[in-house]
């Protein structure tokens, strides 16, 4: 029986910020990854990582990772595109590799893409998202003023 909250042991050698991404792989055999984008099997969206230098990488749906001795889980599923060493077969935080999960050792500083997906009327995704309220804090303004006042911030 396995610990959900043990994160797998560190690799051949220590790294300080390694961040270890626990999912699955969803490329194929030729490195393609097929995402149904909900039109009843009739299309997909297909995610290849093409590299003129060799550089190779995994379209990675990820459901947790484990960070300075501790297993997170993600509050949603995510897919990522990540490039790097290959996939290793899952140890710890409760995943168990006989299930197909898989884990990618990467560092704090590896640049991945992620993917965001979300399926619905133009309504919903363009029009309601934009409401007040339901935005990102960084797409509002804000503009602070301060009058400058030989350096007091009153006129005391």
């Amino acid at each position: 029986m396995t610990d959900d909250s043990v994160p797998a042991p560190s690799g051949p050698r220590y790294i300080a910020d390694e961040i270890i991404l626990y999912g699955i792989d969803l490329n194929d055999a030729n490195g393609v990854a097929h995402l149904d984008v909900g039109l009843a099997g009739k299309a997909e969206l297909q995610v290849k990582l093409h590299s003129g230098v060799g550089i190779t990488g995994s379209t990675v749906l990820a459901y947790g990772y484990a960070f300075e001795g501790h297993c997170y889980r993600l509050d949603s599923n995510r897919i990522f595109v990540v490039s790097g060493p290959p996939a290793e077969p899952a140890v710890g935080c409760g995943f168990d590799k006989a299930l197909g999960y898989k884990m990618w050792r990467i560092t704090a500083a590896t640049k991945i893409l992620e993917i965001s997906t979300g399926f619905g009327e133009a309504r919903t995704l363009i029009l309601d998202a934009q409401l007040p309220g339901k935005r990102s804090p960084s797409s509002y303004a804000i503009t602070l003023r301060m009058a400058h006042r030989n350096g007091r911030l009153s006129n005391d």
